[in-house]
């Protein structure tokens, strides 16, 4: 009997200190980057927010200052804005929805829905096989990449008709939504 309660315990601490091993090692619910909220810059690395303190180069070659100054590789200057955020490869993004982890949305669905894989349904065809989810994602998220690049040519088209020095921004932008559309 006394055996018996002494291997229950081990085994209930084994479980215990494996569990928290998993969580130390979980996945970040963010993903890295720069991003403003309540006035402060803080950056965002392996799920540990800090302030940022020194200028930071993302891999498009935007610097990000602390006073959330952004400069590009070009000289045109952007100001981040409460709730704005920039990713690892340079793009200004929403921090709440765009900086989320996929672990995190994963866990989100799963937390609001009960469900742990996408289904999509096509009338007479059944559902989408898993393997084509990713794909089906990436795809949608081009389209966004599109709809951002047609709303950009038409402002620059509509800054062109004016006058051109206006356009250096918007060109930028217009060179990093390119760069994405073609990974």
């Amino acid at each position: 009997m006394r055996s018996t309660l002494l291997l229950c315990l081990f085994l209930l601490f084994q479980v215990s200190s494996g569990l928290a091993q998993n969580r130390a090692g979980a996945t970040p619910a963010f993903r890295d980057g720069v991003y403003l909220q309540n006035g402060k810059v803080m950056r965002m690395q392996g799920g540990k927010a800090s302030p940022l303190l020194t200028p930071v180069t993302m891999e498009n070659g935007l610097v990000v200052n602390p006073d959330g100054n952004l400069v590009g590789r070009d000289g045109t200057r952007q100001q981040l804005r409460e709730g704005q955020a920039v990713n690892q490869q340079g793009l200004v993004v929403r921090f709440s929805d765009d900086m989320r982890s996929e672990e995190a949305i994963r866990a989100r669905r799963q937390q609001v829905t009960g469900e742990t894989e996408t289904r999509i349904a096509l009338p007479g065809y059944g559902t989408v096989p898993s393997s084509l989810t990713t794909k089906l994602l990436r795809a949608e998220q081009r389209l966004d990449f599109l709809q951002q690049a047609a709303a950009l040519l038409a402002e620059r088209a509509a800054a062109t008709a004016g006058s051109a020095p206006g356009t250096a921004p918007i060109d930028a932008q217009l060179r990093d939504l390119d760069a994405q559309l073609r990974r």
